[in-house]
């Protein structure tokens, strides 16, 4: 990036990028003190881990959303049925900390590998990510879906191969932008972080429609019995 590109970017971008790392770093170790700590435990050990991934790119957001819609505690499994427009966040959630969890791995791993696809890091990262996030994502509904739905395995992955490409509609969509216009901040920049962040939001508004789809209701908590496949 030369010099005319990089003042492209307002100064603040830095000081406002670190300050919403901390809190989003901060967020996911108070989550984790209240799972593992005060016992706001969920069902199972991949639905936490789930949740404190998601507060890396929500921050306090997360902490509100899991206080208000994630704790079961006192909760019969399905007794309460989430509006659908939370229910459909709930869906999103699972899908965004694999794709959170993937560029964490990816982004390092293909730069300094130094991978290409036609000449381009970007497009061997996406591809990267698709598929670590894939089978992330499919691991995690293997492991959280009821047994019925388990033994289709087919069917899970595809939904989740389904869902992590309508991520990366607004993910890749938004790195094509910070691409194509000298924005994208090298990685050991905060601001790309920060950059990445955004894109993860972006991402789950594009996958919305398919969330909206594959799950209309979810119990409490996103419960074990909760079905995110499409069949």
């Amino acid at each position: 990036m030369d010099m005319d590109m990089a003042n492209m970017i307002p100064a603040w971008w830095t000081p406002a990028a670190w300050t919403y790392l901390i809190a989003c770093l901060i967020s996911a170790g108070v989550l984790a003190a209240g799972i593992y700590r005060r016992g706001l435990r969920q069902p199972l050990r991949m639905i936490e881990l789930m949740w404190i991934v998601s507060a890396l790119f929500l921050g306090p957001v997360a902490l509100l959303m899991y206080a208000r819609w994630g704790h079961p505690e006192g909760q019969a499994p399905g007794a309460i049925q989430h509006p659908r427009w939370v229910a459909v966040i709930l869906t999103l959630l699972p899908g965004a900390a694999a794709s959170t969890m993937a560029h964490l791995i990816g982004v390092p791993v293909v730069f300094s590998a130094g991978w290409t696809i036609a000449g381009q890091a970007l497009w061997a990262v996406a591809l990267f990510i698709l598929v670590l996030a894939t089978l992330l994502l499919f691991m995690y509904e293997s492991a959280t879906t009821s047994r019925h739905r388990a033994a289709r395995p087919a069917a899970l992955f595809f939904g989740a191969l389904v869902t992590v490409l309508a991520f990366d509609v607004g993910m890749v969509g938004w790195m094509l932008y910070l691409h194509t216009n000298g924005l994208m901040r090298p990685i050991t920049d905060v601001v790309f972080t920060a950059q990445m962040q955004i894109g993860m939001l972006l991402g789950m508004l594009t996958a919305w429609p398919i969330a909206a789809r594959l799950t209309p209701r979810l119990p409490a908590g996103i419960g074990a019995e909760a079905d995110h496949s499409p069949t």
